[in-house]
């Protein structure tokens, strides 16, 4: 019941932490989506904000040469020219004060073409308005310097006009006051015709606001004409490019809200990102890929084959090991392994081997454990697993069964090193040894720094072994031993041992790709000479664990072991 409720607990949780994830992915992808269209349409709109104001730019430029022009040559015309003029500009403000409507940037326009086109239209109606204002008040000045009439009969008349527009003013505001008194509810409710007549009242005064705050300026001005010593002189006409662009004022709010918004956008900060570290990332990644081939492609065309053409190893010389050799299977028999060995122990020998490979011994034998191979190569013994051996002695012949009872695809294979022989052998399939009890294990090891079949293999330390000894070696799904004769290549992860007389060297793979793809070394071990023999596992799984979390790291420890001839 217990396991049952634990595995319902464990189906639950699984799926509900599989539904948030999916939610949170599914609001993750609807928000960028959202930011990514507020961008797009930010970056359209602000791109049409950007042409209305530059078309703005354009015009006002024009419309003000144009009233500079006008003006200028009304400064030697008549006053009825000029009265006609400043009625012309009252009709035309008229006109564009019904037509004009309020700064929108938000229109739902068809297109942001449209509504650029509808922004620039307010624009220029605002610059016109603007103009004509400074127009009509200039030509209104000038008008009373021509003289056509006194100052002071104009100063009369501005002041009554003034009156004129305070009294229509104060009107507009009783009647107000007398319809809030009146309906003090429907003046405010929409819909009612008190309010309707309210709404016209409010529109009426600010027209009427308008117009006497310009009657009294008009006014002041003239009274400061009067008390002005020269007065009737008016200088030329300037627009004023400052109110002009108070007009626009508007526009360019909204294009620096529209830019903060866009500064603001994820979208903009994903893209800017991708902007700014994309192409280098894309040349690393480039060069991740093309790297390691370039490098293959070295090792293959350039240096294996300079290693080919170079002189074999040969540790022979140095051991001055004598003419012994290994026994050879009979013709056409290479493999000497199998699931278990029997080997006899004699009296005054000793059986070191590992105590997973024991299978059975007699119960005379006496056991002891010896915790290294040989004290003279820690490092060795620690890396080939030769450690907390089972050492065994017999004073009466004694049959000893080896076997790997812990993996069926290792089989045992039995070497004999007669006196004066040597094996040039990898510790790494070493599981034991028959020896001398009165004599050391003579193991010794040999560096070849200075040759490049050493550093492409990166087998840089040979250990050998010499005779009289009997190693017990393992294979997987079996172990050959066979004579190099002419020359034999096999691969070098299968690679267990050859004998000192044989001359070691490198052979390139035969094809490219498949060194390319991972799936073959680039080099094979060849051993060349009549009399040499060379040892091998059948199927080599050393170091090839593809797939593995950890597979690089035991790819670098098999290196460093290579190095180290282990």
């Amino acid at each position: 019941m217990r396991l049952l409720l634990a595995s319902l607990l464990r189906f639950i949780s699984r799926h509900v932490l599989q539904f948030l994830l999916f939610v949170a992915i599914l609001a993750a992808g609807h928000a960028l989506l959202e930011q990514a269209r507020q961008f797009q349409d930010g970056v359209a709109r602000l791109g049409m904000l950007r042409d209305a104001a530059s078309l703005a730019g354009a015009r006002q430029a024009t419309l003000s040469g144009e009233t500079q022009a006008r003006v200028d040559a009304l400064r030697q015309a008549s006053d009825q020219a000029i009265a006609a003029r400043i009625a012309h500009i009252d009709a035309a403000l008229l006109a564009l004060r019904q037509t004009a409507t309020a700064w929108s940037f938000t229109l739902a326009l068809p297109t942001s073409k449209d509504l650029g086109n509808a922004v620039a239209r307010q624009a220029e109606q605002h610059i016109r308005i603007e103009l004509l204002l400074q127009e009509r008040a200039y030509l209104q000045s000038l008008r009373i310097a021509i003289g056509n009439e006194s100052a002071r009969q104009a100063l009369l008349r501005l002041h009554d006009e003034h009156r004129q527009a305070y009294k229509a003013l104060s009107g507009n505001l009783a009647k107000q006051q007398e319809l809030t008194q009146a309906h003090p509810l429907q003046a405010r409710l929409p819909g009612t015709a008190p309010h309707a007549a309210m709404a016209a009242l409010q529109a009426e005064e600010t027209h009427l606001r308008e117009a006497n705050a310009l009657a009294y300026q008009r006014y002041m001005a003239q009274r400061q004409r009067l008390a002005a010593a020269g007065a009737g002189s008016v200088a030329p006409f300037q627009v004023d490019q400052a109110r002009v662009e108070a007009r626009l004022q508007d526009l360019g709010h909204a294009m620096a809200s529209m830019e903060g918004q866009l500064r603001d956008n994820w979208w903009r900060a994903l893209c800017e990102l991708f902007a700014r570290y994309g192409p280098t990332a894309a040349l690393l990644v480039l060069s991740a890929i093309l790297l390691p081939v370039a490098i293959k492609a070295f090792f293959y065309f350039v240096l294996a084959p300079l290693a080919a053409r170079l002189p074999p190893l040969s540790i022979a010389r140095e051991l001055q090991s004598g003419d012994a050799s290994l026994p050879l299977p009979p013709q056409g028999a290479s493999r000497i392994s199998a699931v278990s060995q029997a080997l006899q122990l004699n009296p005054g020998q000793q059986m070191l081997i590992h105590p997973a490979y024991l299978q059975s011994s007699p119960v005379s034998s006496t056991k002891r454990t010896q915790w290294l191979l040989d004290w003279r190569f820690p490092f060795t013994s620690l890396a080939a697993g030769m450690v907390a051996l089972t050492r065994l002695h017999s004073d009466v012949t004694a049959s000893v069964t080896i076997s790997a009872s812990d993996d069926p695809l290792l089989e045992i294979a039995v070497v004999h090193l007669p006196a004066g022989s040597a094996l040039i052998f990898q510790p790494r399939g070493l599981v034991g040894l028959i020896c001398d009890a009165n004599q050391p294990l003579a193991i010794a090891s040999h560096w070849r720094l200075g040759s490049l079949h050493a550093w492409l293999t990166l087998q840089l330390r040979f250990i050998v072994f010499r005779g009289p000894v009997t190693l017990i070696v393992r294979g997987c799904r079996g172990v050959r031993l066979e004579r190099a004769g002419q020359g034999r290549s096999i691969s070098q992860a299968a690679t267990l041992g050859f004998s000192t007389d044989v001359l070691y060297s490198t052979i390139r793979s035969e094809t490219f790709l498949p060194y390319l793809r991972g799936q073959q070394a680039l080099l094979n071990d060849r051993f060349d000479g009549d009399n040499g023999v060379y040892l091998y596992e059948e199927t080599p799984r050393h170091g090839k664990q593809p797939g593995k979390v950890g597979s690089w790291f035991e790819g670098f420890t098999d290196a460093i072991l290579k190095v180290f001839g282990i």
